[in-house]
């Protein structure tokens, strides 16, 4: 994955292309290989890690909601992550993975700092 970039005041992107020989997709499923959809959140959780490690201030995911997985990803897809902070709480970001030109999965993370 590309280093995620600041594209707006409270917006996150970045791109990646999915290598074919990814651990994600062994086993799931055999002869019609797709990207699991923990896959998919884990990869919104490492970018909103990133940027708040970048800013000083580590945070853990504390909930996701209103996810929904709407198109399958497939070995060798490139995906592009946006990820954008609600102007009024902080601590919620709603995230959209588009492949192939469609939205492949949408939610909200919510952050909180990491236990101590």
């Amino acid at each position: 994955m590309q280093e995620p970039v600041k594209t707006g005041a409270h917006e996150l992107s970045a791109e990646a292309t999915l290598e074919p020989d990814s651990l994600w997709f062994d086993g799931h499923f055999p002869g019609m290989p797709i990207l699991p959809g923990i896959a998919q959140l884990a990869i919104v959780s490492d970018i909103l890690k990133w940027s708040a490690k970048q800013q000083g201030s580590p945070v853990m995911i504390a909930a996701l909601t209103r996810v929904r997985f709407r198109q399958f990803i497939r070995p060798g897809d490139t995906v592009s992550v946006i990820i954008t902070q609600d102007a009024h709480d902080p601590s919620a970001f709603r995230f959209r993975i588009v492949s192939n030109g469609q939205a492949a999965c949408s939610g909200t993370a919510r952050t909180a700092p990491p236990a101590a």
